[in-house]
C-alpha cells in the first residue's frame, strides 16, 4: 500500500508541515476551524494535483477529483441531495488508484442519511480509491481508518499536525477534537437563560402556517411557539429548506416582499412577529478588501483612532489616509503598532491593543463571542469558509441594538463547525432569544437539537 508524502507545507499558516497519508483508506482531517485543514488539503493537494505550484515538496500524486461544500442546493433538490448527486456523479467516472477529496460529506444529514454516505465511502475504498474527507462529524470521524489533527487552536495558532494515527490511538489521544467525538462535551451550553420580561410573554404565542406546498410539501401545516430556538429536522428531501423560505418569505416586510409570499394558504400569529432575518453562509462581500472588521463597522472606528493621534493631526492626515485603497502610513504608532502592524493581528491581540477604547473593544468582542477570536484584522471576506461568515453574520446581528419580536432563520448552521463550537453557537443563540427573538433553524446535529426547546421532524 502506498503514501503521499508531503513535505516542508508552508501555505497559509501552515507551520513546516510534514504528513505521510496512507492510500486506499478512508483519511479524516480534523481540527477546529481556522486551523491547517483546508490549507493542507486544498491549498497544498489540491493544488499540486492540479499542476499548481505550491510551498511544499510533495511526491507524485494520484489523479484526484475534489467535491467542494455546495452552500446552496441546485434546482429543486435539497442540499444534501445536490452533494449527495455530485458524490454518485464523480463515483461513476472514478478508478482504482484515484484519490477522491470530499468537504464535510454529511453535512447537514440525517443519521440514517449520515450512515448512507459512510457505507458508500467504505465500499469506494474497497474498490482501490483513496479517500481523503475534511470532517467534523461525529459519526464519519469514528469510521474512517485514519486521523490527521490540525491545531492545537485556529488561525496563528493553529497550522500544526497534533495527531496523526488509527481511529484506536485517536480515541486514546486526548486531543481537542477526540474529547468532544467521544463525548457529549459539544452538547453542554454554559449559559443560563435569562429572558427579558417581554421574551417570557412571547413564549406563549405561536406563529401557524396553514397548507404548505412547495417542492415535496403538500398541503403542510406548521405551527412553533415564538421566543424559542426551534428546528425542523429531518431526511434530506423531506423540506427542511422549503419551509425556511416559506416562513422567511411569509413574514419578510422589504422591498419586493409580496414576491416571496408565496407556498401556503393562510399564516396566524404574524401580528406577533416584526420581520425575519436570513443568516446565511454566503461570502459577506463580492469587494476584494472586504473583511470581517470591514463589515461590522470596526476598521471605520480604528481608522478614526488612528486619524485623532497628534502625529496625525500634525502630518495633516485623516481617516481617508488609513484606508485599504491607500499607501497607509507607516510610521503613525497607536500603542506603539502601525495599522500595518494591527491588520496583521488578531481580534483577541486587538482587544488588548485597543483596551482604551470601548467603542473599539465592544464591536470586536461579538466577533470573539462567536468564536472568531483567531481571525485577524486584515484577512479576506473571501477565505472564510461559510460556517466563519455565518457566525460574522451573527456577531453583527449581536452589535446591534437587537430590536425584539423578530425571527433569524439559518440553515444548517453546523456546517463548517467543530463540535467544540457548537455550545458557542447555542450561547448566541439564547441571547438573540433573550432579546424577545425566535431563532428558527433546519438542522440535524444531535448536538444542536438537545439545546432546541421545539422540534420539528420531517419524515418522508
Amino acid at each position: 500500500m502506498g503514501k503521499i508524502e508531503i513535505k516542508n507545507a508552508f501555505a497559509n499558516n501552515l507551520k513546516n508541515v510534514n504528513i505521510e497519508i496512507p492510500l486506499e483508506k478512508l483519511v479524516a482531517v480534523v481540527g477546529k476551524s481556522g486551523s491547517g485543514k483546508s490549507s493542507l488539503v486544498y491549498n497544498v493537494l489540491y493544488e499540486a494535483s492540479r499542476g499548481h505550484d505550491t510551498k511544499a515538496t510533495i511526491s507524485k500524486l494520484p489523479k484526484t477529483y475534489v467535491i467542494a461544500q455546495k452552500v446552496k442546493p441546485m434546482g429543486n433538490s435539497s442540499l444534501g441531495e445536490t452533494n449527495l448527486n455530485n458524490l454518485n456523479k464523480i463515483l461513476r467516472e472514478i478508478k482504482s488508484g484515484d484519490l477522491l477529496i470530499v468537504d464535510e460529506p454529511c453535512a447537514g444529514m440525517a443519521k440514517i442519511d449520515r450512515i448512507n454516505i459512510i457505507s458508500i465511502l467504505k465500499e469506494t475504498v474497497k474498490k482501490g480509491i483513496s479517500v481523503i474527507v475534511v470532517e467534523h462529524s461525529k459519526d464519519v470521524i469514528i469510521n474512517s481508518d485514519y486521523i490527521i489533527e490540525f491545531g492545537p487552536e485556529s488561525g496563528a495558532k493553529g497550522g500544526e499536525i497534533i495527531f496523526k494515527g488509527s481511529i484506536e490511538k485517536f480515541r486514546k489521544s486526548k486531543t481537542t477534537t477526540s474529547e468532544y467525538v467521544f463525548s457529549d462535551k459539544a452538547s453542554l451550553v454554559d449559559y443560563r437563560r435569562s429572558p427579558n420580561d417581554k421574551a417570557k410573554i412571547m413564549q406563549n404565542k405561536k406563529l401557524s402556517i396553514k397548507e404548505i406546498t412547495k417542492y415535496n410539501l403538500k398541503d403542510f401545516n406548521l405551527e412553533f411557539p415564538l421566543g424559542s430556538l426551534v428546528c425542523i429536522s429531518g431526511e434530506m428531501g423531506t423540506g427542511k429548506s422549503a419551509l425556511l423560505s416559506v416562513v422567511y418569505g411569509a413574514l419578510f416586510k422589504g422591498k419586493g416582499a409580496w414576491k416571496l409570499k408565496q407556498g401556503f394558504k393562510s399564516i396566524e400569529g404574524k401580528t406577533n412577529v416584526r420581520r425575519s432575518y436570513l443568516v446565511d453562509q454566503s461570502s459577506l462581500s463580492s469587494i476584494s478588501t472586504s473583511t470581517p472588521a470591514t463589515y461590522l463597522g470596526i476598521w471605520d472606528s480604528i481608522r478614526d483612532l488612528f486619524a485623532s493621534l497628534p502625529e496625525s493631526k500634525k502630518a495633516g492626515l485623516t481617516k481617508a489616509d488609513f484606508s485599504f485603497n491607500k499607501k497607509m502610513n507607516k510610521e503613525v504608532q497607536y500603542n506603539e503598532k502601525s495599522i500595518f502592524d494591527v491588520l496583521e493581528m488578531t481580534i483577541d491581540q486587538a482587544i488588548n491593543l485597543f483596551s482604551d477604547s470601548s467603542l473599539v473593544v465592544r464591536k470586536l468582542s461579538f466577533l470573539q463571542e462567536v468564536g472568531l477570536g483567531y481571525l485577524t484584522l486584515g484577512q479576506k471576506s473571501g477565505t472564510l469558509s461559510g460556517g466563519e461568515s455565518q457566525r460574522v453574520r451573527l456577531a453583527k446581528i449581536l452589535s446591534k441594538k437587537l430590536g425584539d419580536r423578530c425571527i433569524y432563520i439559518l440553515d444548517i448552521p453546523s456546517r463548517g463547525l467543530h463540535l467544540s463550537n457548537l455550545p458557542v453557537l447555542v450561547k448566541v443563540f439564547q441571547k438573540i432569544i433573550d432579546k424577545n427573538n425566535t431563532v428558527l433553524i433546519a438542522e440535524n446535529k444531535e448536538e444542536l437539537i438537545e439545546n432546541c426547546d421545539c422540534v420539528i421532524n420531517l419524515t418522508k
